[in-house]
């Protein structure tokens, strides 16, 4: 018989605060892997999109 396996997968940034909030954001820099809750995502999306401007300049410089 065939066994399911369900992995639940939390936000790195909650679990530091004692908080078990699901992941639904994977963020992959240079080999790093976070998962992140919508909160933590939109967060690091902003600081990102501030540091290097919006997706479609960044597109176009490279």
């Amino acid at each position: 018989m065939a066994k399911k396996v369900i992995t639940e997968i939390t936000c790195d940034g909650c679990k530091k605060k004692g908080q078990e909030v699901p992941g639904t954001v994977s963020l992959t820099i240079m080999g790093d892997e976070y998962d992140l809750c919508h909160e933590h995502g939109s967060k690091f999306r902003a600081l990102l999109a501030e540091a290097l401007g919006d997706a479609e300049a960044v597109a176009l410089s490279a």
